[in-house]
């Protein structure tokens, strides 16, 4: 499955999708992401609610961290023929994960009960969009980017639960 997807990559490259798929990774950049993270929790904390605040900063801690470990577990290397190099490890996908996690706390933060379906579509398609230009740039396979969603959407629920039965 991750050998026919990544033929299957090299076979739609072209230079707009490529040119495309690279601006992705640059402005959805797991580190980028993070940051602006922290900027919104702290907005969170200071002005609208501390709960808030701590909810996003934590859940965006912990999905870093996870990253980070799950990396280290795995040490799964990345495709040979990759169009953007990275040197880490592949496996979850860390665009993927923490693209989950960000926009989904910001879907269920800062909408209301009429619009969380389009939030959480959103949410969603952002996060497919992530996936499939991870593993269109080849630095990622398959598998990575699921276990990314997987992940991500594990660390989501969790914290929401965990919101919902302190508030």
């Amino acid at each position: 499955m991750d050998l026919a997807t990544n033929a299957l990559m090299q076979s739609i490259e072209n230079s707009s999708l490529t040119l495309f798929s690279k601006i992705i990774a640059h402005a959805l950049d797991p580190l980028a992401l993070a940051i602006i993270a922290l900027i919104i929790s702290a907005y969170l904390y200071l002005k609208v609610s501390k709960k808030k605040g701590l909810l996003f900063a934590t859940t965006i801690l912990v999905t870093g961290a996870a990253i980070k470990v799950s990396k280290e577990v795995f040490q799964r290397t990345r495709p040979l023929n990759t169009l953007m190099p990275d040197a880490s490890f592949a496996l979850p996908s860390g665009h993927v994960t923490i693209a989950v996690v960000f926009f989904g706390l910001i879907a269920f933060l800062f909408t209301n009960k009429k619009h969380k379906t389009i939030a959480l579509t959103t949410t969603a398609l952002i996060a497919l969009i992530i996936g499939f230009t991870r593993i269109y740039l080849r630095v990622h396979w398959l598998t990575d980017v699921i276990a990314g969603f997987i992940l991500g959407t594990i660390i989501l629920a969790t914290s929401i639960i965990i919101y919902k039965k302190h508030s």
